[in-house]
């Protein structure tokens, strides 16, 4: 099976991608020196006191004691302890605009790479099959996996738009959370002040309308460097879909939506993808002999609608993966978020009939993507279902494992691309 060790070394990253790192970091610590000189300028861009950039936005109501110490349990399992820095200091923040992978979100955590995958999903399917959410193409927008800036935004918060308002749709309400300049709980004996949750506003929306408004004009806030983006957007999607009833989706299955180790449970996945935290992957109402239970029986509620965003999962060992129901497996758009071995990354096809035309499955490409800043060129696999030769699964790829769980019988070519996963 092939290694995805040059994944998570920091010696392989581009070097491009890592010069833009030490030139961000280098300039920091020269503003720095000219800030306490009293001599610095700033581009508008880089100005602080720019609104655009780093102040939040007016109103929202103050989070409250109840509401922090829920959102602290849920995720971390206390309130009492500093949550996970790898979940507390993860933003988003795009590859380079115009580029191969102008479309991707960069992930350089591995915990939080479900939640960057889940919403790299919701980016492309407003990129490849929601154009008119755009003003009319320029010539240099003409490849849809090519965007600039301004488009990365745009896709970006419409991602983040469907996401927030999937969880509350149930309510017809949704509730986003950005951070305040001040902070609303001090420490207590059940609350240790972790530098955010304590100065979370709610911002509450009952129209998806003006949940997109919203977001694309404060998209930004989810993007700071070293920011807490993708903690901003868990308290927002658990709040939107409501406290209580997040716990009632788990259904004892867990009790919190991460691990002692801090890694995505199966809920987590499926909240930012269908709306509901089921821990399930099955389609529909399963029901089991439960000898805790009074009545015996435990009620087991999948995923009870097809998705728009799908997901494959294979884990070895794990039955729970071969449970996985068409409802994720065929999705509207021919989009997967991948779940390998609890290695994360995004499926996709540029054209909607391979979901709606079994002709177009006969042989076709998909595009794999997954956040890390070491790959720097698309990597395009080539499927071809038409022969179903026999396969030795033992020694495949994992990521051909997973691809064979929903094509069976699939030859994969990597055209000329080392596996990696």
């Amino acid at each position: 099976m092939a290694k995805q060790g040059a994944q998570n070394d920091v010696s392989s990253f581009p070097q491009d991608f890592m010069r833009r790192k030490i030139y961000s970091k280098s300039t920091a610590v020269m503003q720095n020196e000219d800030r306490e000189k009293g001599n610095i300028t700033y581009s508008r861009s880089q100005d602080p006191r720019s609104s655009k950039i780093f102040k939040f936005p007016p109103g929202g109501a103050a989070v409250t004691k109840d509401v922090a110490i829920s959102l602290r349990k849920l995720l971390f399992g206390g309130s009492t302890y500093l949550g996970n820095q790898e979940w507390m200091k993860s933003s988003f923040e795009f590859r380079e605009p115009g580029s191969a992978l102008g479309y991707g979100l960069v992930s350089f955590k591995n915990n939080p790479r479900v939640v960057i995958m889940c919403v790299q999903a919701y980016v492309l399917k407003h990129l490849l099959f929601n154009k008119k959410d755009f003003p009319r193409e320029s010539s240099r927008e003409k490849d849809s996996l090519r965007p600039y800036k301004d488009r990365q935004q745009q896709a970006f918060g419409l991602a983040l738009a469907d996401i927030i308002w999937k969880a509350g749709s149930e309510n017809s309400r949704c509730t986003i959370c950005f951070p305040g300049d001040q902070a609303y709980l001090e420490r207590e004996l059940n609350y240790t002040p972790d530098g955010l949750t304590e100065k979370i506003n709610l911002f509450e929306f009952q129209r998806k309308e003006e949940t997109v408004s919203f977001l694309v004009k404060h998209v930004h806030l989810f993007q700071q460097e070293s920011g807490n983006g993708v903690m901003l957007l868990l308290y927002s999607i658990i709040l939107s879909r409501g406290i209580d009833r997040v716990k009632e989706d788990l259904n004892g299955e867990y009790t919190e939506l991460l691990t002692p180790v801090c890694e995505a449970t199966q809920a987590l996945m499926t909240l930012l993808l269908t709306g509901r935290a089921t821990p399930y992957l099955h389609n529909g109402v399963m029901h089991t002999i439960d000898e805790d239970n009074v009545a015996g029986v435990k009620e087991h509620v999948g995923l009870m609608s097809r998705g728009e965003i799908g997901a494959l999962v294979w884990n070895r060992n794990d039955e729970s993966s071969t449970q996985l129901g068409s409802c994720l497996k065929t999705p509207s758009f021919p989009i997967w978020v991948i779940r390998a071995e609890n290695k994360y990354g995004v499926l996709f096809h540029t054209r909607r009939d391979l979901t709606r035309d079994h002709r177009a499955e006969h042989r076709f490409d998909l595009h794999y993507f997954n956040g890390c800043p070491a790959n720097h060129q698309p990597t395009i696999l080539t499927l071809d279902t038409r022969y179903n030769k026999p396969q030795d699964e033992y020694r495949m790829p994992v990521l051909e494992r997973v691809l064979i769980s929903k094509w069976q019988g699939a030859q994969v070519s990597w055209n000329e691309t080392t596996p990696y996963v």
